[in-house]
C-alpha cells in the first residue's frame, strides 16, 4: 500500500540527535519493541507496509542470499523458496489481508533476470511481463490490484481480475496505489499521480522527488524556499498543496490524525533531526537506539513508529517504537 524508499535496497547511516517528543509528557518516551527475525540471518531491512500498519513487508539477508518476508502484527511469515530456482526474493509491499508483492532475482543470467509476482495463500502468480524484460511489482491495494513497472519504463496495473494494462509509457517509479485505482510514482521531475481508469495524469512539481513519499492518500515531498531554508509540502492527489511542515527535511509517514514523522536538520550541521508535525507545531523525538533515516518507516495512529535500527554488533533489525509512559 505504501512506501518511502527505492525498490533495491541501500543503506545510508545520517547521525540523529535525541530529544523529547512531548514537551507536556516528560514522564513518556519511545521504547523499542523488536520484531521478530530468522534466526542466523544477518541484515533485515523493511520496504512497504499495508494502510493499517498491521503488516510490513520486508526481505532478510541470509548468507549470501536475500529472501521474502513479512510480518502480520508482531508474527513473522517467510516467503518460501520460489519453485522457479530464482536466487534472491524481494518483497516490496503488503496490503491488509496478506497479499504480497514484490519482485525474484535470478543471477544465472548476464544480466540477472528480474520478475515480478503477487504472493497469497502460500503460493507465487508471476505477473504478465513481456518477453526478455524485467519487471517489479512495486505496490498493491486492498483489492489485490498490483502497481509497477516494467524494463521499458512502462507503469503498469496487474489488476486482481482482468489482463495486465500499461498505465504509462514513461510512468516513473511507483511508490503507491489506492484502493480508488490511483498510481503515485516518483518521475525525473516530481511525482505523477495516474489514474487507472482512465482520467489525466497530475504532476506534482518538485526537485525533491527523490525522497518523495506517499501514506494516507497524501505526497510528501521536500521543497527549496527562496530563503533556502527547506520544508515538507503535503500534497492531494489532485496536486494541491494542503499544509507545509516548515523546517521539514524528509517524511517518513502521516497517521490518520495528521501526524507527520519525518527529520529536520539543525542549523549549522548536517544532523538530521527526528521529529513530529502536529498542527500545533513540532516536537522532537526521544528514543534509543533512534530509528534509521534511510529505511522504509511509518507512523500510526496510535504515534506507534515503524522502522529498523543499528545494533550494537552492526546489524539492521527492524522494530516498533511504543509510547510509553510511567
Amino acid at each position: 500500500m505504501k512506501r518511502t524508499r527505492a525498490v533495491l535496497p541501500c543503506l545510508v547511516v545520517l547521525a540523529t540527535l535525541v530529544a523529547t517528543p512531548q514537551a507536556s509528557a516528560a514522564t513518556c518516551t519511545y521504547v523499542k519493541q523488536d520484531l521478530p527475525v530468522p534466526a542466523g540471518v544477518s541484515n533485515v531491512y523493511l520496504n512497504g507496509g499495508s494502510s493499517n500498519n498491521s503488516r510490513i513487508a520486508g526481505h532478510v539477508q541470509d548468507g549470501e542470499f536475500t529472501r521474502g518476508a513479512y510480518w502480520v502484527n508482531s508474527t513473522l511469515r517467510q516467503l518460501p523458496q520460489p519453485s522457479t530456482g530464482a536466487d534472491n526474493v524481494f518483497t516490496i509491499d503488503v496490503n491488509n489481508s496478506s497479499v504480497v508483492v514484490g519482485f525474484e532475482q535470478e543471477l544465472g543470467s548476464q544480466p540477472s533476470t528480474l520478475r515480478a509476482f503477487r504472493f497469497e495463500n502460500g503460493a507465487y502468480e508471476y505477473l504478465e511481463t513481456d518477453q526478455g524484460k524485467n519487471s517489479l511489482a512495486q505496490a498493491v491495494n486492498n483489492a489485490g490490484d498490483v502497481a509497477g513497472t516494467q524494463q521499458d519504463g512502462g507503469v503498469y496495473l496487474w489488476p486482481r481480475n482482468g489482463a495486465r494494462k500499461l498505465i504509462a509509457a514513461d510512468g516513473g517509479s511507483v511508490i503507491g496505489i489506492t484502493d480508488g485505482g490511483k498510481i503515485v510514482a516518483r518521475g525525473s521531475s516530481g511525482v505523477l499521480v495516474h489514474d487507472t481508469n482512465g482520467g489525466p495524469t497530475v504532476q506534482i512539481p518538485g526537485g525533491g522527488a527523490g525522497t518523495a513519499t506517499f501514506d494516507n492518500d497524501r505526497v510528501f515531498l521536500t521543497e527549496r524556499l527562496a530563503s533556502g531554508e527547506r520544508e515538507i509540502a503535503e500534497y492531494d492527489l489532485n496536486g494541491t498543496k494542503i499544509v507545509s511542515h516548515p523546517g521539514a527535511q524528509r517524511a517518513f509517514g502521516r497517521n490518520g490524525s495528521g501526524t507527520l514523522w519525518g527529520t529536520y536538520i539543525t542549523p549549522g550541521t548536517n544532523t538530521q533531526v527526528h521529529g513530529l508535525w502536529r498542527p500545533a507545531g513540532r516536537t522532537d523525538v526521544v528514543a534509543d537506539p533512534m530509528p534509521l533515516i534511510s529505511t522504509y518507516s511509518d507512523i500510526t495512529d496510535a504515534a506507534t513508529l515503524i522502522g529498523t535500527y543499528r545494533t550494537t554488533g552492526d546489524v539492521v533489525r527492524p522494530a516498533r517504537w511504543l509510547w510509553v509512559c510511567s
